[in-house]
């Protein structure tokens, strides 16, 4: 029991740069082992209507753009955060949000665009024709969205904890920052269960492949590439 304790521990204090890749990794096992296995469906978990599908995933950019904002606002107040530094979070969030409404769109146009109607011979070319038409749509291309949201914003979220505890100094964290980041860890392990169900239930190996990869992508550019084009004094 301590040694499955311990690594759910090394798991969820995992840094975002070891995360890259263990999302690569499990999402490409776990998705062709899903395929072969067709695990029967749990009543909740495989209904894409349920609350914490609804509430959270479907709107964790939102709440990531809330967490992150709330961590910047308590460390300006309590640690007299400079602004230099608040700026460099502006940013990743303004750019972070491009990314996701650019990602989003075009993984949503795809859907809607590259497929087959079941009804009207190629009439319908549309998602919306088609299923305003009564009938079904076949995609050609799918990327999951949903493994795409939850690794980026877990990503984004990892990767801020890791800085401030990097550069934290020897005095402990004072008790709102310990209950925010506490919060921060709750909504990465939420993020990552709901993957494991994305994993186990929706998509094609490729699509969450797909996904995952995109959600990388989003993180590397942030924040690798975005802090290129910052002076390093600035950091």
């Amino acid at each position: 029991m301590s040694q499955i304790k311990q690594r759910l521990t090394r798991w969820v204090h995992q840094p975002a740069d070891q995360r890259c890749k263990s999302y690569i990794f499990f999402t490409t096992v776990g998705s062709f082992i899903a395929r072969a296995v067709q695990f029967g469906k749990l009543p909740y978990f495989s209904d894409k209507t349920n609350f914490l599908n609804q509430v959270f995933v479907k709107q964790c950019w939102a709440w990531t753009l809330l967490l992150i904002t709330l961590i910047t606002l308590l460390r300006v107040i309590l640690d007299k955060l400079p602004l230099r530094k608040v700026y460099i979070v502006t940013l990743r969030l303004m750019f972070g949000t491009l990314f996701w409404y650019s990602m989003t769109t075009i993984i949503d146009g795809l859907k809607d665009n590259m497929g087959k109607c079941t009804e009207g011979e190629g009439e319908y070319n549309t998602r919306l024709l088609c299923v305003t038409e009564g009938g079904s749509w076949k995609y050609v291309m799918d990327i999951s969205g949903h493994m795409f949201m939850m690794v980026f914003c877990n990503l984004f979220i990892t990767k801020t904890l890791d800085e401030i505890n990097q550069h934290q100094d020897k005095d402990p964290l004072q008790l709102p920052h310990v209950i925010l980041h506490a919060v921060c860890r709750l909504f990465v392990i939420l993020f990552d269960i709901m993957m494991v169900f994305t994993i186990l239930y929706w998509h094609s190996p490729p699509e969450k492949i797909l996904g995952t990869l995109t959600g990388v992508l989003g993180y590397f550019l942030l924040f690798k590439q975005l802090s290129s084009f910052i002076p390093t004094n600035w950091v």
